[in-house]
């Protein structure tokens, strides 16, 4: 794939804009008729879609080891030392993307601005017509996680009549699209590729301390020993540390592309 042309402080009006869903990727089937599918809505709201993005198979490969590692080790850990059973085991990953979710919710924002602040005046318009991609992918999984709540705290009870079984209706595709939306929302830090390479380790770097700090604070692993807490806790931070440092390094070797290059500094 190309390279973008966002690493030097060209003009803004140079930068390739990213459209706000992502390409359908379907075979056979009408564009209309994808949306109809909430996996397939929450693809395309919640994946980058810039064009000249850097996409490195590499990276993607190590990031998704580092999961399925990371997922390994803590299971076997728990359960090995007790520190919880089977079921509390196995929910706990989706407890921790829920988590990751609410706190991407917080950083992504404040992560935007501060980039977008700091990039020289005349890259600012470029970043910020690219930033509708993030803000799309977080209304889209704020939204439909509100809706749910809403509908479920409001209609229960409720009998089931036409009007009732339509909202129903909508309320199970909005579950899987939100769960779906949840996913791919997590795993592509809210498109922030779409404003910039740099931003996604960056703002991976961000979440996992900030998880640390608020892990720390809830007293989690509490019940396990001294040493196997130390290692659930600063594992995961540190590992992904190093991984955002070895992509930042990849993207500046392999294709120029520096946070200082990104602001026009």
């Amino acid at each position: 794939m190309a390279g973008p042309s966002t690493g030097g402080p060209g003009p803004a009006a140079a930068m390739t804009e990213a459209p706000l869903l992502a390409p359908y990727e379907g075979r056979g089937t009408r564009l209309w008729a994808g949306w109809l599918l909430p996996p397939v809505a929450a693809r395309r709201l919640c994946r980058p879609s810039r064009p000249d993005r850097i996409d490195d198979p590499a990276t993607r490969a190590v990031q998704r080891a580092r999961a399925v590692a990371g997922f390994v080790v803590i299971l076997g850990v728990a359960l090995a030392y007790q520190v919880a059973d089977a079921v509390e085991a196995v929910t706990e990953p989706w407890v921790q993307l829920v988590q990751n979710c609410v706190v991407l919710v917080l950083v992504v924002p404040v992560g935007l601005v501060l980039f977008v602040r700091a990039a020289r005046p005349e890259l600012r318009r470029g970043y910020l017509r690219r930033a509708k991609g993030p803000l799309c992918a977080l209304l889209a999984v704020a939204g439909s996680l509100g809706f749910i709540l809403v509908v479920s705290a409001t209609q229960s009870g409720t009998r089931l009549s036409g009007s009732a079984f339509l909202l129903l209706l909508l309320l199970t595709w909005l579950i899987f699209f939100g769960l779906g939306a949840l996913v791919n929302g997590v795993a592509n830090v809210f498109r922030t590729a779409d404003v910039h390479e740099v931003l996604p380790p960056l703002v991976s770097v961000a979440l996992v301390w900030v998880n640390l700090v608020v892990d720390l604070v809830s007293g989690k692993y509490g019940d396990a020993p001294e040493r196997v807490a130390t290692f659930l806790l600063w594992g995961g931070p540190a590992t992904v540390t190093c991984l955002a440092l070895w992509e930042l390094r990849r993207l500046r070797v392999r294709h120029g592309l520096t946070l200082r290059r990104a602001l026009g500094r």
